[in-house]
């Protein structure tokens, strides 16, 4: 009784997995070649977003704030234009510039000898001619409550402050410390904002500016770098790019293995 001979064409298993992983290895490489390149590029942006400070550089792209559903202001109101004074909700604009949250969305502001004066319903703002919140008042300082507008009354070279709230209106003194209780000897002009005619580019250019305040670059980079600006399908996508990378560090070392004895014997 003989023993069979060996199959010759029987491959080794090494060989079967060697076949197996070339064509993915290669498949796998070039489908994840870009994304691996946004991957590497946001990395190193994001490493030095400090220095490149992009946490502090604001989206002014429409489409990309569309697509985070960043919503309009829903109130727009200026009140000069030389130099700009606006309100957007309760953000208050100086010079195309933020200067003040207001607790509440701002019902007026104007210019108050070299200060600025701005209201809510229950807190009046007094600014510097830089945007610089030097004072609030609220009940607990005495000020008035449920406020609607302001009024400014010249009288002789100095100028009245007026308040009109719910329950009438209001005097101030020229410091703006006491509040008192006053009827006007003739109708005030109170305060309203510019016709929307004259303004719509400015209004326009601050909405935009109002979105932008709340995306930044770093945020933009962040979600492209994990997949997230594209929901959970990106993030999907990039779990498997992620993926795809280990099996082709795992699979390249193994090509590289098998082909060491080969290397050998040609010597």
């Amino acid at each position: 009784m003989t023993n069979k001979p060996r199959h010759p064409h029987r491959k080794p298993l090494w060989q079967k997995l060697a076949k197996v992983f070339r064509p993915w290895h290669r498949r796998l490489g070039i489908a994840s070649a870009i994304l691996v390149v946004l991957v590497a590029a946001t990395g190193i942006l994001i490493n030095h977003s400090n220095e490149l400070k992009l946490d502090t550089a604001h989206v002014n792209q429409a489409w990309l704030l569309d697509h985070y559903g960043i919503k309009a202001p829903n109130q727009i109101m200026v009140f000069a234009t030389e130099p700009l004074l606006a309100a957007s909700d309760n953000l208050l604009w100086l010079k195309d510039k933020p200067v003040l949250e207001a607790q509440g969305p701002l019902l007026g502001a104007l210019a108050y000898g070299n200060h600025y004066v701005a209201i809510d319903d229950q807190h009046l703002y007094l600014l510097d001619q830089a945007g610089n919140l030097l004072e609030q008042q609220s009940r607990a300082t005495g000020l008035p409550q449920d406020l609607s507008a302001l009024a400014l009354v010249p009288q002789g070279d100095s100028q009245q402050l007026w308040l009109n709230t719910a329950s009438g209106s209001y005097l101030s003194d020229a410091d703006l410390i006491d509040w008192q209780p006053a009827k006007p000897l003739v109708p005030l002009d109170w305060q309203t904002p510019l016709a929307n005619e004259t303004t719509s580019g400015v209004s326009q250019r601050l909405s935009l500016a109002a979105r932008a305040m709340h995306l930044n670059w770093e945020r933009v980079l962040l979600d492209l770098h994990s997949g997230r600006i594209i929901g959970l399908p990106g993030t999907l996508m990039m779990d498997l790019v992620a993926l795809s990378l280990i099996f082709m560090a795992i699979s390249g070392l193994y090509l590289w293995q098998q082909a060491r004895p080969k290397q050998r014997r040609l010597k």
